[in-house]
């Protein structure tokens, strides 16, 4: 848990492991939270298959339909910083710094159905030798197009750096979403009027299992980030024949406490990505300081 002083932001890590991130962040306001989400989806740079030269294609499949499928291969992007953008390489006609080249060749010379998948895409750039498919085992390899007997699939493919602004295959993260954090409270002075029957009912009516039923305690709070605000708790509360039932719970939503949830397509770590993106936000504001400054000079 990282605490700041007053207002300043804090971040609670809830689970992060190599496909997600969960965590909670308090003291920002709903703009804040949606421009981070909108920033890692949108400018968080990965590599991805962006031209594709056909050599032979005696598949089902036309050329375009395959360079798209390529396109949308995963691209393990942990090298990332060491690319450079296409547009700002110094090259002449791409480079190893700007540029992975893939070959694939695969021709069906058996009576089986051959499947082509990620697996059969081999690295030619030196520097792009850690730019290898995302799912390259051969239980979760992503299948390109599948070949009859004789058919053949024969390909030059060149992934570069880009963003999802640009097309959603750059795109590092499969959900990138925040919740406004529930603020759930029960009444303990009408609890105390319902009998176990009646307690039991409005805890089993949750969908998410938000509460329970301790016989010491009454009802109790689980885990309020699992409330999908579906309101069947309140609904609920018409059926029980106690005074002021109507006043057991109430569920707001906060002002400042969002929950997110980040799972990576597999490119980069989740963890990661949520740090990129918000090295990137810090930079967009720092520009935004500078011209700022610039301006005020030219106007002194």
């Amino acid at each position: 848990v990282k605490r700041g002083r007053g207002r300043d932001p804090e971040i609670k890590i809830h689970e992060n492991n190599t496909d997600m991130i969960k965590f909670t962040v308090k003291n920002i306001d709903l703009t804040t939270a949606n421009t981070l989400r909108r920033v890692i989806i949108a400018e968080v740079p990965t590599l991805a298959i962006e031209f594709v030269t056909i050599l032979a294609n005696s598949t089902v499949l036309h050329d375009q339909f395959i360079a798209h499928r390529l396109g949308l291969i995963p691209l393990d992007s942990r090298t990332i910083d060491s690319f450079n953008l296409k547009e700002e390489c110094t090259c002449e006609g791409g480079c190893e710094h700007c540029e992975v080249t893939y070959t694939l060749n695969v021709k069906n010379t058996g009576e089986e159905v051959r499947d082509v998948t990620s697996r059969d895409l081999n690295v030619e750039t030196k520097t792009g030798k850690y730019v290898q498919p995302v799912h390259k085992n051969e239980d979760d390899a992503v299948l390109i197009v599948r070949l009859g007997k004789n058919q053949e699939l024969n390909l030059r493919a060149v992934a570069i750096k880009g963003i999802g602004k640009e097309h959603a295959k750059w795109i590092p993260v499969a959900v990138a979403t925040f919740q406004i954090e529930p603020i759930i409270n029960i009444n303990e002075d009408v609890m105390d009027k319902m009998d176990r029957k009646d307690m039991m009912k409005f805890v089993e009516s949750c969908p998410k299992k938000v509460y329970q039923y301790d016989r010491d305690r009454g009802i109790e709070v689980v885990d309020k980030r699992l409330c999908v605000y579906c309101r069947e708790c309140t609904e609920v509360l018409e059926e029980i024949d106690v005074a002021d039932i109507e006043d057991l719970v109430s569920i707001e939503q906060s002002k400042d406490t969002f929950i997110f949830s980040v799972e990576s397509t597999g490119v980069l770590d989740p963890g990661d990505i949520v740090m990129r993106g918000l090295g990137i936000l810090k930079s967009k504001i720092n520009n935004l300081k500078g011209e700022l400054r610039k301006e005020m000079k030219s106007h002194a």
